[in-house]
């Protein structure tokens, strides 16, 4: 039996993309979702939850991805950051392994992706 949720922070500036994000899920039940839309907001909440996930899109208002990934990794480095973007994903694991990450995953992805690709996350 699981006794918290596994926090993730969603950080993306579309909030169509964050609400469709939460509730995939929060559907799940096994997720506590929080989210910002810019760089600023996306620290000062990583800083308060300390979220087991963040889930960080390319391009925010404030910072892109390529420039927040290390200074999650560096603030929260209990964090594991996936990037996610619309890029074509050869693309978008390139500038993954330059960001030093592990994860990513192409956002036409997301509803069939996400979950399992948090499963594997959960359970390393």
């Amino acid at each position: 039996m699981r006794s918290e949720k596994l926090q993730i922070l969603v950080v993306d500036d579309s909030e169509i993309v964050r609400g469709a994000i939460r509730t995939l899920l929060q559907e799940n039940g096994q997720f506590a979702v929080h989210d910002s839309g810019d760089a600023d907001g996306a620290v000062r909440k990583a800083r308060e939850i300390k979220p087991r996930v963040i889930l960080l899109d390319m391009s925010i208002p404030g910072a892109s991805g390529m420039e927040l990934a290390p200074r999650f990794r560096k603030e929260c480095p209990e964090s594991t950051v996936i990037l996610m973007s619309a890029q074509d994903m050869m693309v978008l694991e390139k500038l993954t392994q330059l960001a030093g990450l592990r994860w990513c995953i192409a956002k036409s992805e997301l509803s069939s992706e996400l979950l399992p690709l948090l499963e594997k996350i959960a359970a390393s």
